[in-house]
């Protein structure tokens, strides 16, 4: 709620603080011991806990987050101390003008739902959040009714699941997490926002329109027309689908642009269809503007051609295939189609990408990119 906005961030740093089973530091070098991979992350729907391990290790793990899930400890003293780092993290974010356009635009887009507050939090909030607050945080969330546990590795699955019982079962179950209380009104106009920052960073034009939740049957055709507007992300087919893609060459090709990109994300609640393009320094934000709805107007009203829509296809079939080629890579993907109810599976998410036709994409695109559900934000340096 406003006043907390980072709360859930801020209680992951905590969470490396140690427990008293295991006190600060020992997880570190018990892990370390392993050569494990291990850390976390927040998103607007989930903070994230991983563990890589070598097979015979994976107890430890299992052992490790039953133990912080209940029994960390979050004490006065270090909760100053981890303030001032998460201040610096927010410092550091906000010498990237992609970062300081997208919180203000996610901001404007967002008049209710707590997705408009980002995910860090602001400057003020976090130097002034309460131990206790974020305490009481944890005590509320942090139990088994409110989790997903992914195991990926060489075990039978019978067994994995059986661990996770033995590790998670002795715990509180705890209630389950409350809806969000401010669900999103509908938007009723284009809204617009300006960011201007000294610093020799680069101009920005970021687009956004409300899209769906992950459930929504139209969100893998959305996927797809990420793919066919700005290209695969990761991968090494990311450089050349980039190439291939509409927006590219009709901004980088001609000069107008540097960079786009575009993305439909996979989010527990309605969220956006973003695109940012990175302008040359001498870049006109109305034109990169212009030529940017132009495009989107042009994919919302005529389907692909077999050979563009054939090769958009195979993009986004690769681009779900190469992160689950790694155990840690895989148990992400799972962790994100669990979460936010986008699929029970890879292999359901893969045959619902599968299925998706030109039409398809057409559709979610004239669905979708209509001016009264779009916010366009300008990033102009200044000197």
């Amino acid at each position: 709620v406003p006043g907390t906005t980072g709360m859930a961030h801020f209680l992951e740093h905590m969470l490396f603080k140690g427990t008293p089973l295991h006190p600060k530091g020992d997880l570190d070098r018990l892990l370390a011991r392993y050569g494990a991979l291990w850390n976390a992350f927040t998103s607007e729907d989930v903070t994230c806990y991983f563990e890589t391990v070598p097979k015979e290790r994976y107890l430890t793990a299992l052992e490790l987050e039953a133990d912080r899930m209940m029994n960390a400890l979050v004490s006065l003293e270090e909760t100053e101390a981890e303030r001032t780092v998460i201040v610096s993290e927010r410092e550091g974010l906000e010498n990237d003008p992609s970062f300081l356009l997208g919180e203000e635009l996610q901001a404007v887009a967002f008049a209710r739902h707590p997705y408009g507050q980002g995910v860090i939090g602001s400057k003020e909030e976090i130097q002034t959040m309460p131990r206790d607050a974020l305490f009481a945080h944890y005590r509320r969330f942090y139990a088994p009714s409110n989790a997903y546990v992914v195991l990926v590795g060489d075990e039978e699955a019978e067994v994995l699941l059986d661990r996770a019982a033995d590790a998670f079962g002795r715990l509180e179950p705890g209630e389950p997490a409350p809806q969000v209380r401010a669900p999103e009104p509908s938007q009723h106009g284009e809204r617009r926002i300006v960011v201007r920052r000294a610093g020799g960073a680069v101009p920005l034009v970021q687009i956004a329109h409300k899209s769906v939740r992950a459930t929504d049957p139209m969100v893998p055709a959305l996927q797809a027309l990420a793919v066919a507007l700005a290209g695969a992300s990761g991968g090494a087919q990311e450089a050349a689908s980039g190439r291939s893609s509409r927006l590219y060459r009709a901004l980088v090709a001609t000069g107008l642009a540097t960079e786009v990109e575009a993305g439909a994300g996979l989010n527990k609640d309605p969220y956006l269809f973003s695109i940012e393009a990175t302008l040359r320094p001498e870049g006109d934000h109305r034109a990169v503007e212009s030529r940017i709805l132009e495009e989107l107007a042009r994919i919302a009203s005529e389907p692909m051609v077999a050979e563009e829509f054939t090769r958009v296809r195979k993009q986004v079939l690769a681009a779900n295939a190469f992160p689950s080629d790694t155990v840690t890579g895989r148990a992400f993907r799972l962790g994100q189609l669990l979460s936010t109810g986008a699929a029970s599976s890879i292999g359901e998410w893969y045959e619902r990408l599968a299925a998706v036709t030109a039409d398809d994409v057409r559709a979610a695109a004239a669905a979708t990119f209509v001016e009264r559900s779009r916010s366009v934000g300008h990033f102009e340096p200044t000197e």
